[in-house]
């Protein structure tokens, strides 16, 4: 009777996130490639005798690519020559949130890429429902811009150094925005136009280097002629960001 060898860790984490995927052998696979339009499967997965995976497209997309449209950070890959790619998955880095950067007219400029351990990517949409690692040539904007176009005029602007800290803003009723890539970044907006006229409270992370007020006066003052009105609010106590206090306020709010 034959012995099948078990799939490994780093086999399964591929498999689990592919579809259509079929045995072709034994440690071998063929599934759709997430990173073309794959009607007829063309990617190739198999195992190697230490357990890593082997992953090659023949349609002839490239490995790192694929493995982040599947959620895996190709940080630790090694090619090997002629063959296609193997990957130690240990140290991976999953996707766990993707943030729309949207023009006024609601087109998807780009999005910015949240994985687990922390860390963030940015791309762009590019053909066949792929995406392109970079924003070259992608005018950066802010963030919600449809939305705080739209937004009561009177209303209070908050300018905060991340999306999440926008998103937990957004969920109590506030209008809130960042600029792509946080601190220092404010200059390479295409336009800031959007907050012309506007009442902006400019929030500062609280960090030791000191860079989160810094950057909050250095937005204080691009605004400055523009808005109608730019001060900086600084958080009470030790909160390190917004989410950080709202958390906080959360918790000691009775149900």
């Amino acid at each position: 009777m034959r012995n099948h060898t078990p799939i490994s860790d780093a086999v399964q984490a591929i498999l689990s996130r592919l579809e259509c995927v079929k045995a072709v052998g034994e440690g071998k696979w063929l599934a759709r490639c997430p990173a073309h339009d794959d009607d007829n499967p063309s990617l190739s997965v198999s195992q190697g005798k230490d357990g890593r995976a082997l992953v090659y497209c023949h349609a002839g997309c490239d490995t790192a690519e694929i493995l982040r449209q599947i959620g895996l950070e190709p940080s630790a890959v090694f090619v090997l020559p002629k063959k296609g790619t193997t990957t130690n998955l240990a140290d991976a880095r999953r996707i766990v949130g993707y943030y729309d950067y949207r023009s006024a007219d609601g087109r998807l400029l780009f999005q910015v890429v949240r994985y687990e351990p922390k860390g963030f990517r940015q791309r762009r949409p590019g053909g066949n429902g792929g995406w392109i690692w970079n924003l070259k040539a992608v005018p950066r904007v802010l963030y919600h811009l449809p939305e705080l176009l739209a937004a009561d005029p009177s209303a209070w602007v908050f300018i905060v150094e991340g999306e999440k800290d926008v998103e937990n803003l957004r969920k109590i009723g506030l209008v809130a925005t960042t600029n792509p890539g946080g601190k220092g970044k404010w200059k390479h907006l295409a336009d800031d136009s959007a907050l012309d006229g506007r009442r902006v409270a400019i929030i500062p992370d609280r960090d030791r280097a000191g860079g989160g007020m810094e950057h909050a006066q250095d937005v204080a003052a691009r605004l400055h002629g523009k808005a109608a009105e730019a001060r900086i609010v600084e958080l009470p106590g030790d909160f390190k960001d917004v989410s950080d206090w709202l958390d906080v306020l959360d918790c000691r709010t009775p149900e």
